[in-house]
């Protein structure tokens, strides 16, 4: 009797052992409570794909290296931003350069170009000194990562997961198809999520980053990864 016992007892714990969530089980679970608060319409949302890896301490998954070349990701396209804006000033001064015969409605617009390209230009120039700043900053989180914790290089930190879904857009109308990034910690509890255009993008700049000593260089690296 307390053999047949002893079985149901074992057989039971076995089946409370199988229904245990597997890795991509919990990753799926995480993934869809991140979205919830991100989609438009999160009662459309579809879960397409679920990849779970580990997650090693490493340049490319630290969390604050990650940040810091987000940030500098938004400095490149608002330096962008306002050397367009200069360009485009510039142009509008030629049109408009004072000369014998000009108005005064080509003065005023001289004038306004001229007031554009020195706004934008001083902005430029303050956006170029945070970046070089922000270089700074992300080669000495390298250095901290390469030498102070190098004994925790490679070691096991957590989860990276891909998650791929699809959900109608903000109107109601279209299907769209997004792709996200998380790193989780061991219990899959989200510590940073990216959509992987960002992703990509960042850890193209982290690899230039790393492999150069200055800004200078950086921008010839970054030019070989975009074009």
């Amino acid at each position: 009797m307390k053999t047949k016992l002893l079985i149901i007892t074992l057989i039971a714990l076995i089946g409370l052992c199988s229904c245990g969530k597997s890795k991509e089980e919990k990753a799926q679970e995480m993934a869809a409570n991140y979205l919830k608060g991100v989609l438009y319409h999160f009662d459309s949302y579809e879960p397409l794909q679920t990849k779970v890896d580990s997650s090693f301490v490493a340049l490319s998954t630290d969390k604050e290296a990650i940040e810091l070349t987000l940030n500098m990701l938004k400095l490149f396209n608002s330096a962008q931003e306002y050397a367009d804006k200069v360009e485009r000033a510039e142009s509008s001064m030629e049109i408009w350069s004072p000369s014998g015969y000009s108005t005064a409605f080509s003065k005023g617009e001289y004038r306004r170009a001229k007031e554009e390209r020195d706004n934008n230009q001083e902005l430029l120039d303050k956006t170029k000194e945070r970046i070089k700043n922000q270089f700074s900053k992300i080669k000495s989180r390298q250095s901290y990562l390469e030498a102070e914790a190098l004994l925790k290089i490679g070691d096991f930190n957590g989860w990276k997961v891909y998650h791929k879904f699809k959900s109608l857009n903000g109107a109601g109308t279209l299907d769209l198809f997004g792709e996200y990034v998380f790193f989780c910690d061991k219990d899959f509890n989200v510590e940073s999520a990216y959509s992987r255009e960002d992703f990509d993008a960042i850890n193209k700049i982290m690899v230039a980053i790393s492999e150069s000593t200055e800004l200078p260089e950086l921008g010839e690296k970054l030019q070989e990864v975009i074009f």
